[in-house]
């Protein structure tokens, strides 16, 4: 494995998004199969989204979700990745970003993400982020 996808990642990179960076567009392009991971928590935060329609697709949710998945590398929340995302000293309250960070720094693998919240972590906590 050599990156971690942020949700918003794996939404704009299926749908062909303009919003990703050339930088990251390259990278995904590039990628050899086993080079991209995602955590656990990015299958929930994903399904969240297509249930509440803030992610729009053509396709029934479902499908959707194992098509753009598909790809990746899961990795689960282990109880070294609960406790890191239980102990960040952070004021975002959010748990599926706090586990994605946690999932990232415990695999010490770069965090493909355009959340200047999450860049502000960055050497702070271990965590490299690429945009």
């Amino acid at each position: 494995m050599k990156y971690l996808l942020d949700s918003h990642v794996v939404d704009w990179a299926r749908n062909a998004d303009t919003r990703l960076s050339p930088k990251v567009r390259e990278l995904l392009n590039d990628s050899l199969p086993g080079d991209l991971a995602i955590s656990d928590t990015t299958l929930s935060e994903l399904a969240r989204h297509l249930v509440s329609g803030k992610i729009k697709v053509s396709t029934p949710p479902d499908i959707w979700l194992e098509s753009a998945t598909a790809n990746f590398i899961i990795l689960p929340v282990t109880p070294a990745i609960a406790l890191r995302a239980a102990r960040l000293d952070w004021d975002n309250r959010d748990p599926c970003d706090r586990h994605i960070i946690a999932t990232a720094a415990e695999h010490k693998l770069p965090l493909l993400t355009i959340d200047e919240r999450i860049h502000d972590l960055v050497g702070v906590r271990g965590l490299k982020v690429i945009w």
